[in-house]
């Protein structure tokens, strides 16, 4: 249950970028974090506090803990029980709202499972607050991902909607639509030695190519279990929300096989019947209307520009449809073999 917002004059009169900035600062002002980590984020370092084991464990599986050179976000993860930030969430808190305000980027996102993010660019600092202690499936495998697509805004990076992997012949973008076998030959190539560089979204330079692993989490179908057992250890988390279930994976195991590279090609993924793994030569429209819809769902704030990095990330290589087949482990293989005929 949400806590009765805070009341006063003051607060009503005083911006609501204001009692933003306020509010994150006193978290980082007052509160010593229990548990701190540190953490690389496509191209930004992240020092992470949780002000709870409970937190830290739900959250920090899906980090690339690491030592990075600087430190560009400070970011707490809070609940209710530690810090009251009901002031912020809107008076209508059924409904979803972004502010973005003064250097101020605010997202309340209710749903079953309310999440408040929020973050003061100028400060480079951040906070998640859960109101009941938990966060949704999605939001675990990815958190505060709009916090950092809010870092991005400025640069030429975009958190896009797909996945990752690359090997000696170069790195290919996976994009689809859920369902369509992203992760299935993302975890393909990561279990053939290839690099990962991640099977939900991924940072992708719109200038260069250059791709970033934001996180090493995966979501993978309980029907493909067997095929990737190695990944799965015993105490994996089941989520299973809206009747989809999914195992909860972090591959944080790989060590330095979770990394980035240049943009080679972009293949999309679809399920056509093929015995075999079929290519099949697209465009750059197909590109973007394969990456763009979720990306801009999940990302909220400045559409056009995302709309503008997406199309620019579309042509940055050759496109190519990828009816995946039936045997996922042949993947690494015919993804090799495309990749070397460019």
């Amino acid at each position: 249950m949400i806590p009765a917002r805070k009341a006063g004059r003051c607060a009503s009169l005083m911006k609501a970028s204001q009692r933003i900035r306020q509010e994150i600062a006193a978290v980082f002002a007052n509160t010593a974090m229990p548990i701190e980590a540190q953490a690389r984020c496509g191209p930004f370092g992240l020092r992470l506090g949780f002000s709870s084991r409970e937190l830290a464990g739900t959250f920090l599986p899906a980090y690339i803990q690491c030592t990075p050179e600087t430190i560009d976000l400070d970011l707490c993860f809070s609940a209710a029980d530690h810090h009251d930030f009901s002031a912020l969430v809107p008076e209508a808190a059924e409904k979803p709202r972004l502010l973005i305000e003064d250097g101020i980027y605010s997202v309340w996102q209710p749903a079953v499972i309310p999440v408040l993010f929020a973050v003061d660019l100028a400060a480079k600092r951040g906070v998640a607050w859960l109101p009941q202690g938990e966060a949704p499936p999605w939001i675990r495998s990815r958190p505060a991902i709009s916090l950092i697509h809010a870092m991005m805004h400025e640069t030429p990076w975009c958190a896009v909607h797909g996945a990752a992997v690359g090997s000696g012949a170069g790195f290919t973008l996976l994009a689809g639509e859920g369902h369509s076998g992203k992760t299935t030959a993302a975890l393909a190539c990561a279990k053939a030695g290839w690099l990962y560089a991640g099977d939900d979204f991924i940072a992708v330079n719109s200038e260069t190519g250059q791709i970033e692993p934001l996180f090493c989490s995966a979501r993978l179908r309980p029907a493909l279990v067997e095929t990737f057992r190695s990944f799965i250890g015993e105490t994996t988390e089941v989520s299973d929300f809206n009747g989809e279930p999914r195992h909860e994976l972090s591959l944080a195991d790989l060590g330095d096989r979770i990394g980035g590279g240049r943009l080679r090609a972009i293949f999309i993924p679809r399920r056509r019947g093929a015995a075999t793994l079929e290519f099949t030569p697209a465009r750059q429209s197909d590109a973007f209307r394969a990456l763009l819809p979720t990306t801009a769902y999940e990302l909220p704030g400045w559409p056009n520009e995302i709309a503008e990095k997406v199309a620019r990330i579309a042509g940055l290589a050759p496109v190519f449809f990828a009816d995946t087949g039936t045997a996922p482990m042949e993947i690494p293989a015919a993804f090799t073999r495309q990749l070397e005929r460019l």
